[in-house]
Parts: structure tokens; C-alpha cells; sequence
């Protein structure tokens, strides 16, 4: 009961924080957990209400910044935190690279985890196979959903196989992130719903040119989202161009397979490759207000928006759609509304 780490240096241990068993009113504050081989912060099967993470430095920890597994955990605070760089690479470890981590990793296949915030942080890697800078996963899409209501608000997320990566998720708001080098996606949704994304930019850093990483974000099986006032903008190649970067297979800066009841309002798309949004099999999806643009001097992007599959009640409404001579691609059952196409 209200255990406090106050000011605490860890390193070269194996797991620089390990709660078990049952615990309330947990606060860790203004610590260093350093290059450990295990865990910066581990839940491990734990039973706990009201946990503080803050003001910390947690990095170079080879299974993980903050580790949530198997636990039943409420009101839960990640906040003001550099989280960086915990995975394998720099440890070594023949053979660990096999074992995907996160900056924060919260896996609800077991046990249920809600009522959290991961606010003001800087959550920083390394590409490592299978990683993410944050990972949720819950119990599976043929069951309740078991973490959600959370929300993930102003941080830097940037540097990993998906930065954000989501896997039966319920209750999610995802606003005001600088979101970027995601080797295979910045933003990764999968079985989730009721998730609200907006105000966010997804981006790459051009100083960096000509090493660059793509951008993208795919919802898969998801229903009931939400994305708006989004800025998302890929690198001026339209593909990765750093070396030994991960792999990106994509069919577009935004990818929808087999989603229902998804908005897509007041965006910029710009210099997407091949596409800028392609969807397939989708359902009730309307995309509305969205500039979708190519301003390279040799313009990359076949279509705006690519429709492929079957579905229902889709509209397209009041776009911006420029760049590319065929700007949309779509089926006979989506509707349009007012768009303006052209350079």
C-alpha cells in the first residue's frame, strides 16, 4: 500500500522495478532505470488501483520500458517520462531480438487494464523486429474487450516497427502526438473500436534527407473510428530510403480493410504513394473535407483515393483531391458529393 520510489537510480540489473501480487496507490517519480536486462517497470500479475509513473528516465532496458502483463490494474498514469530505446540492439543478446517490447507494453490477453493516461512523454527506439514504442493488446476480437479507456495525448512517439499499435482495443482517444518513423506503420489498428484519432501529425523528419522513412497508418477489422484534423505526409521518395530499415509493404498513406462506421474529416493527405487513402471491403465509411494532395515537382501518387470490395452507405464529400490525373478509383456503390479534382 502507497509504495514511493523517490529519486532512485537503477542499472545493470535485470528488472529495475518488479510489482507483484497485490498493490494500491503505487508512484514512481524522478528515477533512473538504466540499461537493465530485463524490465525498466514490470506489472507482473499484479491487482492494483492507482499507479503513478512519472518525471523518469527509463531506457535501454532489453524486454521493455513499462511491461504490463496477466494483471488487473485501474486509473493508471504514464506521464512527463523519456522512455527510449528499450530493445535488444543495444544489448546484444543472441537471439532476443525474437521477443517483440515496447517502450509501453500492455497485454490483456490475460487480466484487464482501463482507466489510464500516456500523456507528455517522449517514447523514442530503435527499429526492432515486432516492436512498438506503444503496444496494447487485448483479450481477442471474439471477446470483451479487456484494455481500453485510455487516452494518449501529447507525446513524441517516433522510431519502431509501429509506433502506436493496437489489437482489440475498446475506448482509445489518440490526440496532439508528433507521431513518426514507423518502419512498418506509424499507427496500427487492429479488432479495435470506439477508437478517436485526431489532431495528430504523422511525419517524417526531412533534415534527415535522403534518409527518410514512410509514413502510414491501416485500421483492419475495426468499427465505430474516428479520424480528424490529421496531418499526414510521406517522405519525398515515397519509400524508405534508410538503410537496413524495416520492411513496409502498403498500399497507401491510409489503409481501411474491412472496417464499418469510420470518418475520416478535415485532413491533409499529402504526397501519398501509391495512394493516398485505399480502402477495401469497407461499409458506412464517409471521408469528408479531406485535402489529398501530391506536391512533388514528379508526382508519385496514382490515385487520391483507391475503393476496392464490396460495401455500403460510403460517401465521399466536399474533398481537395490534386496531383494525379485519376484522382479517384472507386466502385459503382460509393458516393461523391462536391469534389474538387485537378491541379
Amino acid at each position: 500500500m502507497q509504495a514511493t520510489l523517490s529519486s532512485v537510480l537503477i542499472r545493470k540489473v535485470r528488472t529495475a522495478v518488479h510489482v507483484a501480487g497485490r498493490a494500491r496507490n503505487l508512484r514512481i517519480g524522478q528515477c533512473h532505470f538504466y540499461n537493465n536486462t530485463g524490465v525498466g517497470v514490470h506489472f507482473d500479475r499484479v491487482n492494483l488501483h492507482q499507479a503513478i509513473i512519472t518525471g523518469s528516465h527509463i531506457s535501454y532496458c532489453r524486454l521493455g520500458g513499462v511491461r504490463i502483463e496477466d494483471s488487473e490494474v485501474r486509473n493508471l498514469q504514464i506521464t512527463g517520462n523519456d522512455i527510449e530505446y528499450n530493445n535488444n540492439k543495444a544489448h546484444k543478446v543472441p537471439g532476443a531480438d525474437a521477443e517483440p517490447t515496447a517502450e509501453i507494453l500492455i497485454d490483456c490477453r490475460g487480466g484487464s487494464i482501463r482507466e489510464g493516461t500516456i500523456a507528455s512523454n517522449t517514447l523514442q527506439a530503435t527499429y526492432s523486429p515486432g516492436g512498438s514504442n506503444i503496444r496494447m493488446i487485448g483479450a481477442g476480437p471474439d471477446k470483451n474487450h479487456k484494455v481500453g479507456l485510455f487516452t494518449i495525448s501529447g507525446n513524441l512517439i517516433g522510431s519502431q516497427e509501429n509506433n502506436i499499435h493496437l489489437t482489440s482495443v475498446r475506448g482509445v482517444a489518440i490526440s496532439g502526438n508528433v507521431i513518426y518513423s514507423g518502419h512498418s506503420r506509424n499507427l496500427l489498428l487492429e479488432h479495435c473500436r470506439n477508437i478517436v484519432v485526431g489532431s495528430n501529425v504523422f511525419d517524417h523528419n526531412p533534415d534527415y534527407e535522403p534518409n527518410e522513412l514512410c509514413t502510414g497508418i491501416r485500421l483492419v477489422d475495426s468499427v465505430d473510428c474516428s479520424l480528424s484534423g490529421l496531418v499526414i505526409q510521406d517522405c519525398q521518395a515515397g519509400r524508405h530510403t534508410v538503410k537496413d530499415a524495416g520492411p513496409q509493404e502498403r498500399q497507401a498513406l491510409l489503409e481501411l480493410e474491412r472496417c464499418r462506421r469510420i470518418s475520416v474529416t478535415g485532413s491533409q493527405i499529402l504526397e501519398g504513394a501509391p495512394v493516398g487513402i485505399a480502402l477495401n471491403d469497407c461499409a458506412d465509411v464517409l471521408i469528408q473535407g479531406c485535402s489529398i494532395l501530391d506536391g512533388r515537382a514528379t508526382p508519385l501518387m496514382q490515385h487520391a483515393i483507391r475503393w476496392t470490395g464490396e460495401g455500403s452507405g460510403n460517401l465521399i464529400s466536399q474533398c481537395r483531391l490534386g496531383g494525379t490525373a485519376a484522382a479517384i478509383d472507386a466502385p459503382k456503390h460509393v458516393r461523391r458529393w462536391n469534389i474538387l479534382e485537378g491541379a
